[in-house]
């Protein structure tokens, strides 16, 4: 894995200074590529590069690389699966290298614009093209890894993998941005269409950019197929089970020790299950949390079953607040996912000996692996109930309670819910993955503005498959991503996820719901693929909250300091943009009460 950075402006290579500017780009994301560093300086274009070497460790694998004709020139951050397939169907390029870089060259010489949708992977790229004088710059197509840019202070297009790197230049007011303080608010993570600044952007994944002439133009390349699938259950588990092998085959491929991280839940197990008979040495590690929500039992159970070298991690309380600050000192933006802890924790004991990791991530959202799911499809299946009659279905529940009809309020609280939401989409909106409210959120910003954005698809809301997309659009490349990237980068060392293979996402996203999920069971098609290859313990259990003990860590005598210090003091930084007496009302040591103390932390150590 690796760091890309560049400027783009006018008569750039006259002005030394930019020079020195770029170095401090490439500086400033080491941790990202300590194996190499590159910079390769156009009239109009500065390109800059740090690598981590995972496929070819040689020498031909430094970036910034040219092409065979000298004209275009890349920085490319990722990973293309089945490059060396792509290779072969090029038979009249000169290839110097085994890398999918110069793969992705010569595949831009021949389609130019159409490139992205050639590749299949993990990417964030940038290609100037000397004859043209124009900066082509694309991301993969679910956000696995990052690109942000901006317009500095002297009309200069800048661009990197991280916005410390774009910060770097000091060519960029680092103004905060309201709107994506309140989507952090409203769902504990940033908006992945934009930046915690209000002056850095954010590239969108499955999109590609083009600057020329002083003018950004962008485009979205790929979106997820219209048409469900008219496919028989055994047909799509044969067809499933082909794309999740194939899958995890290529993402395998590596010049460096490959791990896996492995949790105790279905989508971990089944990826360790298929590594470990590819691969015989494997390493799995796991995070083993303290009482109730320890699944490090099950995940000895497949690592003995597979005979993997098994590792496993944890924090005692007492570090919990110290590496809260250490991970958040370190991450661009405020994320108040609780598994940040977890994951720098297993990140920092993979590098010790590894340097590219599988993981589970998506499993849920593309099998339909979460409980709100299974909500919904209860909803589908009842149907809505008139909101028109919702003051009587209140009067009923009211008076059922009184009496001590429980039968009958049950049947009166089903139909205020339904009555509510209308549609599965106006659920997921409004139940799913929400922390403050609109109202409190307006109430907590000084601006008491709402910024609430209607997101929603062109599709069905009475579908189910409509919901996970929602899921792989907005949390996926929001939260989940960011999370991993910028957490495993800070230790050197590469997530790969295999559910996020396109042709894998294309297929499970057009198949139909019934064999995702149902009332009684999820992850259907999964646990049917290649439930031969678990445990039945793994099988069997109910799926571990996606959380942790919150109201137990937030008590720990070093996190009260914390919100003491911070959130109990008007002068903290926190305050420049949120309301002192409506914080207080919040903190009841819940999810809110975390997500507040992790913005104030991350704005006293980056404000």
């Amino acid at each position: 894995m690796c760091g890309i950075a560049g400027i783009v402006k006018k008569n750039i290579f006259e002005e030394n200074s930019y020079r020195d500017t770029l170095k401090k780009m490439t500086d400033s994301i080491i941790h990202r590529g300590p194996d190499d560093e590159g910079h390769e300086f156009f009239q109009n274009c500065f390109l800059g590069f740090r690598r981590l070497a995972i496929v070819d460790l040689s020498s031909d694998g430094h970036q910034p690389m040219y092409s065979n004709t000298k004209n275009e020139c890349i920085v490319f951050n990722g990973e293309i699966y089945g490059y060396r397939d792509l290779k072969t169907e090029i038979s009249d390029y000169p290839f110097k290298s085994n890398t999918d870089t110069e793969v992705i060259l010569s595949l831009y010489q021949k389609s130019g614009f159409e490139l992205p949708q050639q590749l299949n992977g993990m990417f964030s790229l940038a290609i100037w093209d000397e004859a043209k004088q124009q900066l082509f710059c694309a991301r993969d197509r679910f956000g696995e890894k990052p690109f942000y840019y901006a317009i500095g202070k002297n009309g200069e297009f800048i661009f990197a993998s991280e916005i410390k790197a774009i910060l770097a230049t000091n060519l960029i007011d680092a103004e905060l941005n309201d709107e994506a303080i309140y989507h952090f608010l409203r769902h504990m993570y940033v908006n992945s269409q934009q930046s915690i600044y209000k002056n850095i952007n954010v590239l969108p994944p499955a999109h590609q950019l083009v600057y020329k002439d002083g003018e950004i133009e962008i485009s979205q390349y790929w979106n997820f197929p219209n048409d469900e699938l008219q496919i028989s259950e055994e047909e799509a588990i044969k067809n499933f089970k082909k794309l999740v092998e194939k899958s995890v085959e290529k993402q395998l491929v590596a010049d460096v020790k490959v791990g896996a991280f492995l949790s105790g839940g279905l989508d971990s197990g089944t990826l360790v299950a298929l590594s470990a008979n590819k691969n015989q040495n494997l390493t799995t590690l796991g995070f083993q949390y303290q009482g109730d929500w320890d699944e490090m039992p099950d995940a000895r159970s497949i690592a003995g079953k597979y005979k993997t070298d098994h590792k496993e991690v944890g924090l005692q309380n007492s570090e919990i607040p110290q590496v809260l600050v250490e991970v958040l000192k370190k991450m661009d933006e405020p994320i108040a996912d609780t598994a940040i802890l977890a994951t720098y924790t297993i990140c920092k004991e993979a590098a010790k000996n590894m340097t590219v990791v599988i993981t589970g991530n998506a499993g849920d959202e593309l099998f339909g692996g979460y409980g709100w799911y299974q909500k919904e499809q209860e909803i589908l299946e009842k149907g809505s109930a008139n909101s028109a009659l919702l003051p009587l279905y209140k009067i009923g529940s009211t008076v059922s309670e009184k009496l001590g009809l429980e039968k009958q309020r049950q049947y009166f609280l089903d139909k205020i819910f339904r009555s509510k939401f209308p549609d599965i989409v106006s659920y997921q909106k409004g139940k799913v993955h929400n922390n403050f409210s609109n109202e409190e959120t307006s109430k907590l910003l000084t601006t008491n503005k709402n910024y609430e954005h209607q997101y929603f698809f062109n599709l069905d809301k009475n579908n189910l498959n409509t919901c996970l997309k929602m899921d792989l659009t907005n949390v996926i490349p929001g939260d989940y991503l960011v999370k991993d990237d910028r957490i495993a980068m800070m230790h050197s060392i590469e997530l790969r996820t295999p559910f996020l293979d396109k042709n894998l996402v294309e297929f499970c996203s057009a198949l139909p719901t019934k064999y995702k999920v149902n009332s009684s069971q999820t992850k259907i098609i999964l646990r049917k693929a290649f439930g031969d290859l678990l445990t039945s313990n793994i099988l069997n259990k109910k799926k571990q909250g996606f959380g942790a003990p919150i109201a137990d860590w937030l008590k720990i005598t070093e996190m009260e300091d914390l919100t003491t210090k911070i959130l109990k003091n008007s002068t903290s930084k926190i305050f420049n943009k949120l309301n002192f007496d409506e914080v207080q009302k919040q903190l009841n040591y819940n999810y809110k009460h975390w997500s507040l103390l992790v913005l104030g932390i991350w704005m006293e150590e980056h404000s």
